[in-house]
């Protein structure tokens, strides 16, 4: 009987879908026959759902519920096709609702047969259900209490296998809080050294960051300083020595400090500035200008060097005779060219003559400082004109020079200038000599007249 109802099930189910497919077909091309395929479609449907259910009440093993199970998976197929046909339309022709009505009456019908699919489900009926389970719990207390009437020990055998399998689980429950706490515990345990070795990792790669620095920094310093010896070296070879200032004297004349602290009296090659501090003379005019800005030059400068000439280093009263720079800049040309100093030289270091003759015209030309007094450089000589040089220039004696000329011991001396005393002596006379005079000492270097 199965086999049968399974074969007639077989034959109105494929034949329902040939004929839902040629209406979908007449349907999609707008045939007239085609609305005459959707009534055999609904027939073939009913009959099968017909077959299903007295399969269902005859053959053992099958159920109503699974008949409309099928019923319900055959509909949502041809709902699905239905709305897949209809979307395909719409891309293909630009129309809508082609197959809604199909689809719509597909979903219904589905929809119903689905409610009837699960009002049959095994066990839906609460009431019978709830029935049943109460009446097995009243069968189920009755058996124990006999029982327990029957054998009080086993009573007591269940009380206490009760009272054990409470003990276990609470033993279970301590021994699994146990284990979480030691798995906390094991876990900040594990953070903390974690934590540990990344804060000496840190501190580690700190202090090889902090010792690198210190390292590359004192190596810096090294080099600096070696440059810096080389630097001195090379320019002491070529005769150019860093130095300090200690004190100005006046324009011309310096005192500094070497890098060994000694004190180092400086004559400024081949300028000659007017007199501030010469015992015998007033102080000249623009003299305490040159002194201030030498002053200036000097204490502003970050760093002083001196430059040797070719020939002697130190005059006869072991004064350096020097050219002196402030910053890399040569303080006889600001002097010069600021009208503060002129163009003058009795030694034979001379190597930076024409530039400071080129800066001493400039003043010149524009009558800057001693260049703006008329007839107070004396051009034609040495120094400058001041009122008891004049004085003494006007007054000039006629001198025997023959007379003059005898031995330094015991003898006198008058000379009225350095061009009577030239004649006498020429390379001039130092302050030891009676001959000597302070008005013709006009650098102050203890030497009178000298070339």
């Amino acid at each position: 009987m199965s086999i049968i109802f399974g074969f007639l099930i077989f034959i109105s189910t494929i034949s329902t879908a040939v004929l839902f497919g040629l209406a979908m077909h007449g349907h999609w091309t707008d045939k007239d026959q085609s609305g005459s395929f959707w009534k055999p479609v609904f027939v073939l449907l009913a009959v099968s759902g017909i077959l299903m259910i007295n399969r269902a009440l005859i053959v053992d093993g099958a159920t109503i519920n699974e008949a409309f199970l099928i019923l319900w998976v055959m509909v949502s197929i041809a709902m699905f096709i239905s709305m897949a046909s209809s979307r395909f339309y719409k891309l293909k022709y630009k129309e809508k609702g082609k197959f809604s009505k199909i689809s719509r009456n597909a979903f219904i019908l589905g929809f119903i047969i689905f409610l009837l699919f699960a009002f049959t489900l095994p066990g839906t009926n609460v009431e019978e259900g709830a029935a049943a389970a109460e009446s097995e719990t009243v069968e189920k207390a009755k058996d124990i209490a006999q029982d327990n009437e029957a054998d009080p020990e086993a009573e007591k055998q269940v009380e206490e296998e009760r009272l054990a399998a409470e003990k276990e689980k609470e033993e279970a429950a301590k021994e699994k809080a146990q284990a979480e706490k030691e798995e906390k515990e094991k876990a900040e345990r594990k953070a903390a050294e974690k934590e540990k070795a990344e804060k000496e990792r840190e501190e580690k790669l700190a202090a090889e960051k902090a010792d690198k620095e210190k390292a590359e920094q004192e190596k810096a310093e090294k080099e600096k300083a070696e440059k810096e010896k080389q630097e001195k070296e090379s320019a002491a070879k070529d005769g150019i020595a860093e130095v300090e200032l200690y004190r100005v004297v006046d324009g011309d004349t310096v005192h500094v400090l070497d890098s060994d602290n000694n004190t180092l009296k400086l004559r400024l090659l081949l300028i000659d500035t007017p007199e501030t501090v010469h015992p015998n003379k007033p102080v000249e005019p623009f003299g305490p200008e040159a002194s201030a800005r030498m002053t200036e030059l000097m204490s502003n400068a970050e760093e002083l060097h001196i430059e040797y000439d070719e020939g002697a280093e130190t005059d006869h009263y072991g004064r350096h005779l020097v050219y002196l720079y402030a910053d890399g800049v040569n303080v006889h040309e600001v002097l010069l060219e600021e009208g503060l100093a002129r163009v003058g030289y009795i030694y034979e270091q001379q190597r930076y003559l024409s530039e400071f003759r080129e800066k001493e015209q400039y003043a010149k030309d524009n009558q800057l400082g001693i260049w703006s007094i008329p007839g107070y450089v004396n051009e034609g000589g040495e120094g400058f004109n001041s009122e008891e040089e004049e004085v003494a220039a006007e007054a000039e004696p006629e001198i025997n020079t023959e007379q003059n000329v005898e031995s330094d011991s015991g003898t006198s001396y008058n000379f009225a200038n350095c061009t009577e005393l030239r004649t006498v002596f020429p390379e001039g006379v130092g302050s030891d000599h009676s001959a000597y005079q302070p008005k013709m000492d006009r650098d102050k270097d203890n030497w009178a007249c000298e070339n």
